[in-house]
């Protein structure tokens, strides 16, 4: 790998937004370290990347284990992206979530992001640029108590770390999808999908890449001065209609 090529680690890079981010990020011009905790769907992945020319590694492990991350993190020859859209979802209502469930929400999607920031910033130099993928259920949502409250966790630590971060040329930014055509999506109820998309304003459903394009704005060297901000990526669902 040329030393000059910029390095962006991409989490929950196996399938979905992760991968179409990958693809997104290989067009321009990045090295990318594919990481995913199903190991199978990302080998599977990163070879067909490989075999069409992608620049591209992957390492199996989960973002909630910090001596994993950590490693991975120091074996790099420089880091200048990082992507954190690894995330768990289950829908469930505020009165009927258990207390593990909630629990486990919050360890993967807050403090495993939290983990692969911290352990990255000891990488980046001036000019490193952190994207978390939170998600429009943090405005909150029906069936959403654990999720929702997750991803607003993610909106949080994005513009707090923003602020302390300033100072090193360090920035930091979040996306937030909607209905996005994903396995995520796919795990609801076909009844559910219905529901959902059609309170949509558009009626349809967005596409991974739809998001991978919001996320390689903020990973552009290119684009600076821009730090602590949430591009909402729903098909117009946050306009201030039913929030469920």
């Amino acid at each position: 790998m040329n030393s000059k090529i910029e390095v962006a680690i991409v989490t929950g890079a196996g399938q979905g937004i992760g991968l179409a981010t990958v693809n997104r990020l290989l067009e321009d011009g990045f090295h990318v370290v594919m990481v995913d905790r199903q190991a199978e769907p990302l080998a599977t992945a990163a070879a067909g990347l490989k075999a069409a020319g992608g620049s591209v590694e992957h390492h199996a492990l989960s973002i909630t284990d910090r001596a994993a991350v950590a490693a991975l993190v120091a074996g790099l020859p420089r880091l200048d992206v990082v992507v954190n859209n690894a995330a768990v979802f289950w829908d469930g209502k505020f009165d009927t979530t258990s207390e593990d469930d909630f629990r486990k929400m919050y360890d993967v999607n807050v403090i495993g992001t939290f983990i692969v920031m911290q352990e990255a910033i000891k990488r980046m130099s001036r000019g490193g640029r952190i994207i978390n993928v939170a998600s429009r259920a943090y405005l909150a949502g029906y069936a959403h108590a654990a999720y929702g409250t997750s991803k607003a966790g993610v909106i949080g630590l994005t513009r707090s770390s923003a602020i302390d971060l300033a100072e090193r040329g360090i920035l930091v930014n979040a996306v937030a999808p909607g209905l996005i055509e994903t396995e995520m999506f796919r795990s609801l109820t076909p009844e559910r999908q219905q529901e959902l998309i059609a309170k949509q304003p558009t009626k349809a459903l967005g596409q991974p890449e739809d998001i991978a394009n919001g996320i390689a704005f903020f990973a552009n060297p290119r684009t600076q001065n821009v730090t602590g901000q949430i591009m909402t990526l729903d098909g117009g669902r946050s306009m201030g209609i039913s929030l469920y």
